[in-house]
């Protein structure tokens, strides 16, 4: 049996956009804040979204091999539905990585990101890290 391989961290740093808008980056200062569950938040704040199901990716055995480690940014959207779609690498590692982050996170699932009590779809960064343990 092979040791759990790889860890996954997710950051949000993502962007707010209604479902019929351009995204806004988060970090902006023009942006939408982000729900701290203060009751001085503003009320169009936005709920960051949660990972409710994130199946480790492959480690490439090329990879393993050579003993390299790392991590692979990726920027996507989650959906209203809370499903990631428009995934693209910010931070590539390899391809052989990027390929299985990919290929990982497209089968996540999220509880999605709301504004007003309304699901609505963000665009986050994932940081998918690989590490021999």
């Amino acid at each position: 049996m092979m040791p759990r391989a790889m860890v996954l961290s997710l950051f949000f740093l993502g962007t707010v956009m209604a479902q019929d808008s351009a995204p806004i980056r988060l970090s902006r200062r023009d942006a939408s804040p982000i729900c701290r569950g203060k009751v001085s938040d503003a009320s169009d704040c936005v709920t960051a979204p949660h990972a409710t199901y994130s199946p480790d990716p492959t480690y490439p055995e090329k990879e393993r091999r050579a003993r390299h480690q790392g991590a692979v940014v990726l920027t996507l959207v989650v959906g209203p539905d809370g499903l990631p779609r428009d995934i693209k690498i910010s931070r590539t590692l390899s391809p052989e990585f990027d390929k299985a982050a990919i290929d990982a996170v497209k089968n996540w699932k999220f509880t999605p990101a709301t504004r007003n009590s309304k699901p609505v779809a963000v665009e986050i960064d994932v940081q998918v890290a690989f590490r021999l343990f």
